[in-house]
């Protein structure tokens, strides 16, 4: 049990820790796309399953022991990260929330953003390697395995929740139109940046 409690305060912190996948639920939710952001939530928390059941089959230790292919999957992260910081920062936006909606945030599916984002996260491939694994391997037992497995989803999803919780009330909402703008181009130039990171490992 008192690994199950580290691997909790890991995931939390892991969780709270500003990435790429905070950016994308603050965007769709800063922009009263509240629905967008979970369904956002959604497609991050396959791929972190997927991970998940990798680390169990030992896929993840294969990807560690194949530099070509870890590179080839780090590459595709930077790209993916680069394309969608500069895809916001290029697109214009709107002071009509209604009209902003319907065009550009529908420019990339929320569900399959959430999903590339989390498989192609070379950081989350490095945590499974050198704790998750380890900590599958000392389970005893499918309960304690599955109980390991669902607590960095659960994590994730309890912390992304209350963000968008918090941010989608009306008052709050009512502050962020003022400077979505900049919000929006500040979430942009900052996913650029950690795809270029990223990049160059």
């Amino acid at each position: 049990m008192g690994e199950w409690l580290l691997l909790v305060g890991i995931c939390f912190v892991g969780a709270m820790v500003p990435g790429a996948n905070t950016a994308l639920v603050l965007r769709r939710t800063l922009a009263g796309d509240r629905k967008g952001a979970f369904i956002t939530v959604s497609g991050l928390s396959l791929g972190l399953a997927t991970h998940v059941v990798a680390s169990m089959l030992g896929i993840t230790a294969l990807i560690s022991e194949t530099p070509a292919l870890y590179d080839a999957i780090r590459w595709l992260g930077s790209a993916y990260l680069v394309y969608m910081g500069a895809t916001y920062l290029l697109t214009r936006g709107s002071n009509n929330p209604d009209e902003e909606g319907n065009s550009h945030l529908s420019l990339s599916n929320p569900f399959l953003s959430g999903l590339m984002v989390s498989l192609l996260n070379p950081k989350l491939l490095l945590m499974f390697i050198a704790l998750f694994s380890q900590i599958i391997d000392a389970a005893h037992g499918w309960q304690m395995m599955t109980l390991y497995g669902a607590t960095p989803l659960v994590t994730e999803a309890l912390w992304l929740t209350l963000i968008i919780v918090l941010l989608s009330r009306p008052a709050i909402q009512s502050r962020m139109n003022k400077i979505r703008k900049g919000l929006e181009r500040m979430i942009g130039g900052g996913l650029v940046l950690l795809g270029i990171k990223v990049g160059l490992g």
